[in-house]
């Protein structure tokens, strides 16, 4: 250790550096949770497997959740606050509406491929008492709200859209389908998965010289896209 790790550590509170040790001790379960969860699914985990890939007692584990539920439900928070944070850099970057759709779409693809395992536990049916009515994806689901209240506000969207249920619908479906590919890949392309999504965002939302006021308007402007 170099004087200045040294005397930084010298300056640090005993408290400070308790603070920090619990700190890394909780980042340490919950990435040995993850990988026990994804290895064993919800019900075939063990705390006693996650706190020895943790390096840490069993007794340890219940310093910092009450239960392997607690622990789910907070790798859940940790993973859906991530892609929150990816979605909103890609509304930032200044690209066009369609290309920032298809990035917001890539972006939603990549998380769902990369934390599979979570997202099938989340999505199942059986998993409603295991969640505790947490709504897991409200961070997403809520900046989608907006962007469609945008779109209804500048006469892009119908005024006859709900922006929650849309919203939620949007979700539910592309996490599905997106699952389902990765079960699935013989069936088409990556690229057709995102751009048959993106088409289906674009689907009801009208064109910036489109005032579309009903759903059947909206209906016929996608039948004659077929």
């Amino acid at each position: 250790m170099d004087n200045n790790a040294q005397n930084s550590s010298h300056n640090e509170s005993p408290q400070a550096v308790k603070d920090q040790l619990k700190s890394e001790t909780r980042r340490r379960l919950i990435d040995a949770g993850t990988k026990a969860f994804a290895k064993f699914g919800y019900h075939g985990m063990k705390v006693a497997a996650v706190t020895r890939d943790a390096g840490v007692a069993n007794g340890t584990f219940y310093l910092h959740f009450k239960d392997k539920q607690a622990l789910f439900l907070e790798i859940l928070r940790t993973a859906i606050g991530k892609l929150a944070a990816a979605i909103f850099a890609v509304h930032g970057c200044g690209e066009s509406a369609l290309n920032t759709e298809r990035e917001e779409i890539t972006v939603i693809f990549d998380f769902a491929e990369q934390n599979r395992d979570l997202m099938r536990i989340a999505l199942n049916t059986d998993s409603s008492e295991l969640l505790k009515g947490v709504d897991i994806f409200e961070p997403i689901i809520d900046m989608r709200i907006k962007q469609i209240k945008r779109g209804i506000a500048s006469g892009n969207v119908s005024r006859n859209i709900n922006p929650l249920i849309a919203a939620r619908a949007e979700i539910g479906m592309m996490m599905s389908v997106i699952l389902w590919w990765l079960d699935n890949k013989d069936k088409s392309s990556r690229n057709d998965v995102v751009e048959t999504l993106t088409l289906l965002r674009q689907s009801w939302a009208a064109s910036a010289d489109e005032k579309t006021d009903d759903i059947d308007s909206m209906l016929a402007q996608w039948d004659s896209r077929l």
